[in-house]
């Protein structure tokens, strides 16, 4: 019985058609797949969450408002002062020796005490004149960055920035396509920094679209572009 050879004509219309699926198929499964950056965007957004109203409702750091003097009623994280059942911010022995007007400092050293740190963790503050930021990693690898840190009692508004790098030291290091310090940032599956805004009254606040869009109740995570 003579068995008949697959001519090399053949062999080109199938490996076409090969191509064809593929250059199909590849866009719709990578829309389907699950945007890594947009989950870790969910998961530090939360994180935050969390922990702002664990320190907010802190009684022993942040005395409720009506409990300070009339002269220096205090709003929440605002408040520098160190008191006696603080064990990480002042303590008993030492609520007398805290600088009472840094309140960035006490708010951070309170905050990055609930986050699961990397171990070996050093304080990587950076003087930039009249700015100093901050910046410490966690186990996940995402690198969060303090900016901005206006929390003290005299500025109006004050607030204090976590600008969180979801995917750590990997590039491409960008919030939005028109950020500049990133590139290759045209589609959302791209954008790995984020920043959240903290209120003194604890309110946060996504400065960038795509990560209040993935940490929303009707949050895209599969990284389409529509």
């Amino acid at each position: 019985m003579k068995i008949k050879a697959i001519t090399l004509t053949e062999l080109l219309i199938a490996l076409a058609v090969v191509g064809i699926l593929i250059a199909i198929l590849l866009p719709v499964i990578n829309n389907i797949m699950p945007d890594q950056n947009a989950l870790m965007a969910k998961r530090a957004y939360y994180a935050v969450q969390t922990i702002v109203g664990d320190l907010i409702n802190d009684e022993a750091c942040y005395p409720n408002k009506t409990q300070a003097m009339e002269d220096e009623i205090r709003y929440g994280f605002d408040d520098g002062y160190g008191y006696s059942d603080c064990t990480m911010w002042g303590g008993r022995y030492n609520e007398d020796f805290i600088d009472k007007e840094d309140a960035n400092s006490k708010f951070l050293t309170l905050f990055t005490n609930k986050l699961d740190m990397k171990k070996n963790e050093t304080d990587n503050s950076v003087n930039l004149g009249e700015e100093t930021t901050y910046s410490f990693t966690t186990k996940d690898h995402m690198i969060w960055t303090a900016q901005n840190m206006k929390l003290a009692h005299s500025n109006t508004n004050p607030y204090i920035e976590l600008m969180i790098d979801v995917n750590g030291a990997k590039k491409p290091n960008c919030k939005s396509p028109e950020d500049t310090e990133g590139t290759n940032c045209a589609t959302k599956k791209d954008f790995d920094r984020f920043t959240i805004k903290i209120s003194a009254e604890g309110n946060l606040d996504i400065l960038e679209d795509w990560a209040a869009e993935a940490v929303g109740l009707n949050a895209d995570v599969t990284g389409s572009d529509k």
